[in-house]
């Protein structure tokens, strides 16, 4: 039992320490993932078999590691085990991380290209980030509608969502924020008035001094860009100019994309000779991080063919050509990616499957080792147990034994002498005392041995036949008395029982010399008395001698 306790105790103390460890490198990542994706996933991708780790930290784990490639700006089409954390956050009524679960399990089916189905999830988790009364959460599922509204180009929905936002959030930080998508999408929706009305007012939310180059320029940048269309030039150009300005004061990445602007402005109004200048100034400025970005690169090719063009009269394919093929290019590599990851996923399957079925077979052989151990402990503990307690009863009647020996050295009656001798000479209690050879019982032996002065038989039984005569002999006929009497009405148990009782043996006595337990000899007591009519305490042997 003390094995197995150890056994037990080292196989918890194990899973504990493993789970410990899980859980701390899931609470590193987790609290990196928000700056440090890639850094989050590296510390996921450490730990071994996920999916064997307990329920609460199996959930955490694939909420961060699909929150890691949100961050990280990368597909989360195979992160369907969102739905499993999804399901038990829901479960433990944690609405922050049933939030964040509902917001990545959307993107996960966007991903996969059902769209409705995003939708519906964002609104179902929406309604009940409302029902638990927390602003926060409701917030932050507003703004994953509103950005896929946003993205699959409904700006009916993301109009209606936005000025929910602004219900909700109307003294926000980033309330600028919202107002800027309310005029984009107000633009898009070829609403002037209300685009330019929402845009006016992102406009004079950054234009403080407590407000960052990077959104200021933002929403400058698109107020500027979104007057152009509607007809205000001017305004546009001097909103523009004073963003150029701030940018190349600061050596700004962005300076190429004011001077490609304010070109389409100059171009927008005829006024040929500043449009050249400043696509040339934008030409001249432009960043590494700007060719990076495919529709920024597309807007600058699509700008500088229509000057060519007005310049020229002519459209050249060249710079078309060269874009074009950075366009394939891109496509293949990315169809490269996709395959490398789903070969990557295919094999990682293959490894998880193996791992899984050599885990069940471990578990199994583990079970079956422990409940054979547990068997094992179980038999050796009965055994023990019934050996104490056979060991118990025989030293109980050795006891009553050598008692009952002693009364027959003591007892003045040579009657009951004699008949005591006999009887204990039948049982073989020289074989019961020889299984215990301690120097008590071989004086004991050797005791019996001077009163019979002859070897006792160490096999025999009680012979009832013999003991018959013998009560017969020394107690007046006291066998056939009864036999002749009360023969039909008393079984052999009984007339043995009552044999026993005129010789004076007590009632624990007649336990041990007829293998009987107490109870069972209180039964047949009681038993004769019913048989004979006797009253319940009136004395066996006394009423059969009359």
């Amino acid at each position: 039992m003390k094995h197995l306790a150890l056994l037990l105790l080292i196989l918890s103390l194990s899973s504990c320490s493993r789970y410990k460890q899980a859980n701390d490198i899931i609470d590193k990542a987790e609290a990196i993932v928000s700056h440090h994706p890639d850094s989050a996933l590296l510390l996921l991708q450490s730990i071994h078999e996920p999916e064997a780790l307990t329920d609460s930290l199996r959930a955490k784990f694939w909420l961060v590691n699909g929150q890691a490639h949100y961050n990280c700006n990368r597909s989360t089409a195979e992160d369907s085990l969102l739905k499993y954390a999804l399901d038990y956050y829901k479960e433990h009524n944690d609405i922050v991380r049933t939030t964040q679960a509902y917001k990545l399990f959307a993107q996960h089916l966007w991903w996969k290209g059902d769209r409705a189905g995003a939708a519906n999830l964002l609104h179902e988790g929406m309604e009940t980030a409302r029902a638990a009364q927390d602003t926060a959460c409701t917030l932050q599922l507003l703004h994953s509608i509103i950005t896929q509204s946003t993205g699959d180009e409904n700006f009916e929905d993301a109009v209606k969502y936005l000025k929910e936002l602004l219900a909700t959030d109307r003294n926000a930080p980033g309330t600028y924020i919202t107002y800027n998508m309310l005029g984009i999408a107000y633009y898009y929706l070829q609403q002037k008035d209300s685009s330019l009305c929402y845009l006016q007012k992102a406009y004079e939310a950054v234009n403080q001094p407590d407000y960052d180059l990077n959104s200021w320029g933002l929403v400058s940048r698109n107020y500027a860009d979104i007057l152009s269309d509607f007809g205000e030039h001017r305004k546009a150009i001097d909103i523009q100019r004073e963003v150029l300005r701030r940018y190349l004061a600061a050596n700004d990445k962005f300076a190429s994309l004011s001077y490609s602007s304010l070109g389409r402005y100059y171009l927008n109004i005829h006024q040929m000779d500043s449009a050249r200048y400043y696509m040339q100034m934008s030409k001249e400025t432009y960043s590494p991080y700007i060719a990076q970005d495919l529709s920024l690169s597309n807007y600058y090719l699509i700008q500088n063919t229509l000057m060519q063009y007005i310049s020229t009269n002519q459209f050249l394919i060249k710079d078309v050509t060269l874009f074009s093929n950075r366009m394939f290019e891109d496509y293949l590599n990315r169809e490269k990616v996709i395959a490398e990851k789903n070969e990557s996923k295919r094999v990682l399957e293959q490894r998880n499957l193996r791992l899984s079925i050599a885990k069940q077979q471990e578990q199994m052989l583990l079970i079956i080792v422990l409940l054979a151990v547990v068997l094992a402990a179980v038999l050796v503990a009965f055994y023990i147990q019934r050996r104490k307690k056979l060991l118990e009863e025989k030293e109980e009647e050795l006891d009553t034994l050598k008692h009952l020996w002693a009364d027959v050295e003591k007892t003045n009656n040579e009657n009951d002498q004699f008949f005591k001798k006999i009887l204990l000479q039948q049982m073989g209690i020289i074989r019961m005392v020889a299984t215990n050879p301690t120097p008590h019982n071989q004086e004991f032996l050797s005791q019996m041995k001077r009163i019979t002065q002859e070897d006792i038989p160490t096999d025999d039984l009680l012979v009832w036949e013999d003991l018959y005569k013998v009560i017969d002999s020394i107690y007046d006929n006291f066998y056939t008395h009864v036999l002749t009497r009360f023969g039909n009405v008393l079984n052999e148990r009984e007339l043995q029982l009552c044999c026993l009782l005129k010789a004076n043996f007590s009632t624990k006595e007649i336990s041990v010399v007829t293998q009987q337990s107490v109870r069972t000899v209180y039964q047949r007591k009681t038993t004769i008395r019913q048989k004979l009519n006797m009253d319940e305490k009136e004395d066996i042997a006394d009423f059969l001698s009359r």
